[in-house]
């Protein structure tokens, strides 16, 4: 992220009232929205991006977590002007997951494919496989396991997945354990090439709603809260 596109999203919090986490990843949440709904405390996580031009852009390597979070998230988008100097606020939209849902499906419908493909064949990862890749062990050692999945696990996960002790009762991995090590590493490996770089919300998808109530100009703070408590609702009407 620039640091002219950081400022304007900074902007866009404050006119929001959102709570913004100066820590957050690309891949993380940008900011969270509070509202009550019916004498219910909501914390809603929101994406908030800005562009100066008819497209929006989103994230690079975008893949199946992506798409989960979307699918909860409301969207808060600036429309900025082009000065190169100082970008100013156009307008705003405050979309919902519904609002967002037919752009959603249709990324998912592009990457689907691929990452049923890669959970599918690492899990045809066998005995010899393992055998071909880390040797023939009795016992694969924590050390062994971080070989092979490098920074993909916490040190509370190596731990953990560790399902037996090597004969200095050191926790150690049996070759059951180290096989499902291995197809955690392919299936991560088959994903990296299935995600996509940075898909635009196209242009068509967002002239709908310009005009409608989900475009906010003033009262921002408070119109979010309207929006997002018709969705929190709507949401909770449509799964009981």
């Amino acid at each position: 992220m620039t640091v002219q596109d950081d400022e304007r999203e900074r902007e866009l919090v404050r006119l929001f009232n959102l709570r913004w986490d100066p820590a957050h990843q690309r891949a993380g949440v940008d900011a969270l929205l509070d509202v009550t709904v019916d004498g219910v405390a909501h914390t809603v996580e929101v994406e908030v991006k800005s562009t100066t031009g008819r497209t929006l852009s989103t994230a690079r390597d975008v893949g199946m977590e992506h798409i989960a979070k979307w699918r909860r998230m409301l969207f808060v988008i600036g429309f900025y002007t082009k000065d190169a100097r100082r970008p100013e606020l156009r307008s705003c939209l405050c979309l919902t997951p519904a609002d967002m849902r037919e752009w959603i499906d249709a990324t998912e419908a592009k990457v689907l494919v691929d990452f049923k493909i890669a959970a599918r064949s690492s899990a045809l990862l066998a005995p010899e496989d393992l055998i071909s890749v880390c040797g023939a062990k009795a016992m694969y050692s924590i050390a062994d396991a971080r070989a092979i999945l490098r920074q993909q696990w916490t040190t509370q996960q190596y731990l953990a997945n560790a399902d037996a002790l090597d004969a200095d009762r050191s926790r150690a991995y049996s070759p059951e354990a180290m096989l499902n090590v291995l197809r955690a590493r392919a299936k991560y490996i088959a994903e990296r090439g299935s995600t996509l770089n940075n898909p635009h919300v196209t242009k068509q998808h967002l002239a709908r709603f310009i005009g409608t109530a989900s475009e906010v100009n003033e009262n921002w703070a408070a119109r979010i809260r309207e929006i997002a408590a018709a969705w929190i609702k709507s949401h909770e009407s449509t799964a009981a």
